[in-house]
């Protein structure tokens, strides 16, 4: 339970350092709390902890309530995976079957990492996916 402050309690809020692991471990829990596979929920963590990172704080935790609430609203899929719809030795199109995107960013970059090792090129594309913020 939150309790309000003392009206005379004065708090600066204007830096506040919180662990990084601290704050994956919290993204992660809440997008398991509404259903979210446990995997899902820990690429999603990495991405928005790696945007606040980076700075880019409109793509970071900042983003979090709108997962949430796109999860919660069928929005978005909160379990499931990715799958290949058509693939060549070199390439492969994936329906993201509407999951996080970072899900399927991530099964996307290990297809075409493997495609590239066995080859020499690996290109995929998506299709489906919910978006995944980072830059």
């Amino acid at each position: 339970m939150i309790k309000a402050l003392p009206t005379h309690t004065s708090i600066s809020m204007s830096r506040c350092l919180i662990k990084q692991w601290e704050v994956l471990s919290f993204i992660e829990r809440c997008m398991v709390a509404v259903g979210t596979k446990p995997s899902h929920a820990k690429s999603l963590a990495v991405v928005l902890v790696e945007g606040d990172r980076r700075g880019h704080y409109s793509h970071g935790l900042n983003r979090l309530d709108m997962y949430i609430k796109d999860i919660q609203l069928g929005a978005c899929a909160k379990d499931g995976e990715p799958v290949v719809e058509k693939e060549t030795v070199a390439t492969a199109l994936v329906d993201g079957r509407n999951l996080l995107g970072p899900v399927v960013g991530n099964f996307c970059m290990d297809l075409a990492i493997r495609k590239a090792r066995d080859v020499g090129i690996g290109w995929v594309v998506a299709h489906g996916k919910f978006t995944f913020f980072i830059t």
